[in-house]
């Protein structure tokens, strides 16, 4: 057996206020083929503006963070190894499964970017275009279900200027969502019959991730963050972004009575989320080809553990929603499953699994 050149591959989360690098080490047990262990776990914040939006704003600074991760910790050595895969943002990007009147044996990368044009909100020229057959031997063959994920050129190019400046080799850039449902979607179940959505409620954007029929469907952006409520409730009971913060940690979707207004502000807000969940909901059953029954809403970021917040969509939604175990696909078992950090690490995860398998996932 060939050693693995790309062993100690890790994952890297690029997001506007924070960088997480998760590495995995794969082990093989007799009988049971492989498994995943987690051997560092890092995260580090990012003074605001440094990335906005998603794009790099201050490259010198953000570089500067990503080094500050790789060298050797007080629990940790330093990573030496260059090999990484990470994200792209998901503002900034464009995901969705598209179906092509062709057999598979018969599609092209002309036929794809053709395709792929009528669906993009970028012009097909200023945009680098990724694409995967996917679909099942029981399925129909005159038609190909693909994959497609798109990015502005000028933003792929700059993440790849960041890595490369501190020494670092990309195996890959890619798209957040795919990460978040690589680590949040169990490995290797048979999920017939049904769908899953994940909800992705974050510090400067949310998103809806339809996963069916072994892969992504599409994904959605929500106006939704944690942002955006803590600027709600600055308005609403004229207090400071910092108490904002305090409020909404302590007290979830529950009443506090030193701020009277603080729930009513708070059940409005979940009310328009819960809208805009299951407005994406209805989009996916009645626009969409042959979907199975969403039986599950995941959710996952920094907002989704926040008190009674899924009891409420689930009762709203009459669908069940939980929170999901970004480390359920590896094989830890210190690692608590309840672990509200998990819900932060997600798309981390997710990127080191790829780094980690990265022979078989390419």
């Amino acid at each position: 057996m060939l050693k693995n050149p790309f062993d100690g591959a890790f994952g890297l989360n690029i997001g506007d206020s924070s960088i997480k690098l998760v590495q995995l080490a794969k082990k093989r047990r007799l009988g049971h083929g492989h498994y995943f262990l987690a051997k560092e776990i890092r995260t580090t914040e990012l003074p605001v503006g440094c990335i906005a939006n998603g794009e790099i704003q201050q490259p010198e600074v953000v570089a500067g963070k990503i080094k500050q991760l790789l060298a050797k910790q007080k629990n940790g050595k330093a990573i030496k190894n260059p090999w990484v895969v990470a994200s792209l943002p998901v503002t900034k990007t464009f995901l969705k499964l598209i179906n092509i009147e062709s057999p598979p044996e018969e599609v092209t990368e002309e036929i794809v970017k053709f395709e792929a044009a009528k669906h993009l909100p970028f012009n097909i020229s200023d945009v680098y275009l990724d694409w995967q057959i996917v679909g099942t031997d029981t399925e129909p063959r005159a038609n190909t279900r693909v994959l497609i994920g798109a990015a502005p050129k000028n933003i792929v190019e700059s993440y790849f200027a960041l890595l490369s400046g501190v020494d670092l080799q990309p195996l890959a850039l890619e798209i957040e969502d795919l990460s978040i449902a690589r680590a949040l979607i169990t490995a290797h179940k048979n999920y017939q019959g049904e769908a899953r959505a994940i909800l992705d409620l974050g510090g400067s954007r949310s998103s809806m991730i339809i996963y069916d029929k072994g892969s992504i469907q599409f994904s959605s952006m929500i106006n939704f963050s944690s942002n955006l409520v803590d600027t709600i409730l600055m308005q609403k009971l004229n207090i400071s972004r910092e108490k904002a913060e305090e409020l909404k940690i302590k007290n979830g979707l529950a009443y506090d009575s030193d701020f009277p207004l603080y729930l009513k502000t708070m059940m409005e807000i979940a009310d328009k989320l819960t809208e805009n969940v299951y407005q994406i909901l209805l989009f996916y059953r009645d626009h969409f080809n042959s979907p199975n029954p969403i039986t599950r809403v995941t959710m996952t970021g920094g907002l989704a553990s926040m008190t009674n917040l899924s009891d409420m969509l689930a009762e709203k939604l009459k669908t069940e929603t939980a929170l999901g175990h970004a480390w359920k696909n590896l094989f830890n078992d210190e690692m608590d499953q309840e672990d509200k950090n998990g819900l932060l690490m997600a798309p981390a995860i997710g990127l080191a699994l790829r780094a980690a398998d990265w022979i078989n996932t390419r």
